[in-house]
């Protein structure tokens, strides 16, 4: 779906609502931040102390959401696209703006940084390259409608998905194609993983792809129930987990055979997060709910009114924003205990971005930069 463009002014508040003697709180010097919850809403994008919900600081549009695009952390910078057009550098300590980058439509996708280099795509058919800490064009490529699918990047690769029915293989340097690869539907926000040489991605059609990540050859493709375009599959240990509307699968990555199926009469409105045991997902009716990785059967269930939000899961702990009860909220993963909510202005929100308390980055599935 194509966006009126936003005209926008910055307004920017930061370091507000911090106690500098809360201990979990990191200086806005820190080299080596810890504990720290990314996520946006309509017209603000927030960090949040993710062990007690306090707020670090809130980075504000006049006109623009920021619910559909995950951001990018990268060398303490927060890089992330808005409904307005642009494309966002912020400063991830202090949530000031470094620069910003105009697309001519809204941008949905996610963001991936890799060798000084932003790639993102735009509602205006272009997936753009950028240097990260200027933000000066270093190359586009124009596809042949939407680019709301999410990039990754493997090797000298970039990979991205177009509303025109296409994957995309691009040289990382130079945005010359490699490849590509045509589904004859539109991907959405159904984005790739990429494993070994195998890159996995799902499609309105009710499709998810096996593709050859240097040849774009079809290795396997698996027909599910319903159109797939909503749901970005993650790979782990053998295994593709992906939801179609009515339910969630696992399925054998190397093979395509499904494993088993769970299904949801509440409708699944997100990709899965997966992890060592559980897998976390929401559904249309407002439904966050963790499932046994092994059996599919539902450890717990909460009605928090997520509209369509993806979760991540870490430290314990399941992070998502439900927006239509205009809260951010910290489950306890393992009952569903809530730890801390936070209000947010905003009846949608983006998949949150996660800095653990070791310090590592977790990002939803839909995001490229997820494990």
């Amino acid at each position: 779906m194509k966006f009126n463009l936003f005209i926008c002014t910055i307004l920017i508040i930061s370091s507000i609502g911090c106690s500098s003697s809360d201990e979990n709180n990191e200086s806005p010097t820190d080299n080596n931040p810890k504990n720290i919850m990314f996520i946006g809403g309509t017209n603000e994008y927030y960090a949040i102390n993710s062990q007690n919900g306090q707020l670090k600081w809130v980075f504000s549009v006049l006109n623009g959401r920021f619910q559909y695009s995950t951001a990018f952390y990268n060398n303490n910078v927060l890089y992330v696209g808005c409904t307005d057009s642009y494309l966002y550098a912020i400063d991830a300590s202090k949530g000031t703006l470094l620069w910003k980058f105009k697309t001519n439509e809204a941008i949905e996708s996610s963001v991936y940084v890799y060798n000084n280099t932003v790639f993102f795509g735009s509602d205006d058919d272009n997936f753009y390259a950028l240097n990260a800490a200027t933000g000066e064009l270093k190359w586009k490529y124009t596809a042949g409608f939407n680019v709301s699918s999410s990039p990754v990047v493997s090797g000298d690769i970039v990979y991205f998905a177009s509303d025109d029915g296409y994957v995309y293989a691009l040289e990382q340097g130079s945005g010359a194609l490699k490849w590509k690869y045509y589904t004859g539907s539109i991907f959405n926000s159904s984005s790739s993983s990429i494993v070994g040489n195998n890159l996995y991605i799902g499609n309105r059609n009710g499709n998810i792809y096996n593709i050859n990540k240097n040849t774009g050859q079809l290795n396997w493709e698996k027909q599910l129930g319903s159109s797939v375009e909503y749901s970005s599959p993650t790979i782990l240990d053998g295994y593709l987990y992906v939801t179609d509307k009515n339910a969630l699968y696992k399925i054998d990555a190397v093979t395509g055979n499904i494993i088993w199926q769970s299904y949801n009469s509440g409708n699944y409105s997100s990709s899965p997060f997966v992890n060592e045991n559980y897998i976390t997902v929401n559904s249309s009716s407002g439904n966050l709910t963790v499932i046994d990785k092994q059996t599919g059967n539902t450890k717990w269930q909460k009605t928090i009114y997520s509209n369509s939000a993806e979760a991540v899961s870490t430290d314990g702990t399941v992070f998502i924003g439900g927006g239509g009860s205009n809260y951010v909220y910290a489950f306890s993963e393992n009952d569903g205990t809530e730890k801390w909510r936070f209000p947010m202005k905003a009846v949608t929100t983006s998949a949150p971005v996660i800095i653990n308390k070791d310090g590592k980055v977790v990002y939803p599935s839909k995001s490229g930069g997820r494990d």
